[in-house]
């Protein structure tokens, strides 16, 4: 467990998840999803339960942000299932609307790049996201990411295409 500081003068908690998130995990993740335009799924998993032990299982991280304990934010890194790419590990993070532009994903990226570098193994952080998430984008960026590439047309949300892009970040 770590404290950070954000930009409002609030301290934020980013903690492990453990089994007894999953239902606040879920409602993060319903929230971020009812938004079209930051993750893929329409909706969130039922079963975060058994996520995060699967996740555990795998050698990855699962974490949540809290504010005065109210969880406001969830993060994974999933090692690759196979052994052709168990050395990387899949990050995706999600933060509800009105807690955005604090400083919270920083807090995370900070805290996940500190664990993926301690992990025997794990090579590399890859993710993919929607071209047109300029704040996610930027924060990958500020933390080394490069583009490695994109997926035209990967997306189609309320008419309009999205591109998908690949970022990854070889670990130190």
């Amino acid at each position: 467990m770590k404290q950070y500081l954000l930009k409002n003068g609030q301290t934020m908690t980013v903690r492990e998840a453990n089994e007894d998130d999953a239902e606040a995990i879920k409602n993060v993740v319903n929230s971020v999803a009812s938004e079209k335009y930051y993750v893929v799924p329409e909706r969130s998993r039922e079963d975060w339960d058994e996520a995060i032990r699967e996740i555990k299982n795998r050698k990855g991280l699962i974490i949540v942000t809290q504010l005065d304990e109210k969880t406001v934010g969830m993060a994974h890194l999933v090692r690759g299932k196979f052994e052709k790419n168990k050395h990387v590990g899949f990050l995706g993070i999600s933060i509800l609307k009105e807690f955005r532009k604090i400083g919270i994903g920083t807090a995370m990226m900070k805290y996940i790049m500190e664990w993926a570098r301690r992990q025997k193994g794990l090579e590399k952080v890859s993710l993919t996201v929607f071209s047109t998430n300029e704040a996610a984008i930027n924060l990958y960026r500020t933390f080394g990411f490069p583009i490695e590439g994109m997926s035209k047309k990967q997306y189609k949300i309320e008419g309009k295409y999205i591109d998908e892009t690949i970022m990854g970040k070889f670990l130190d």
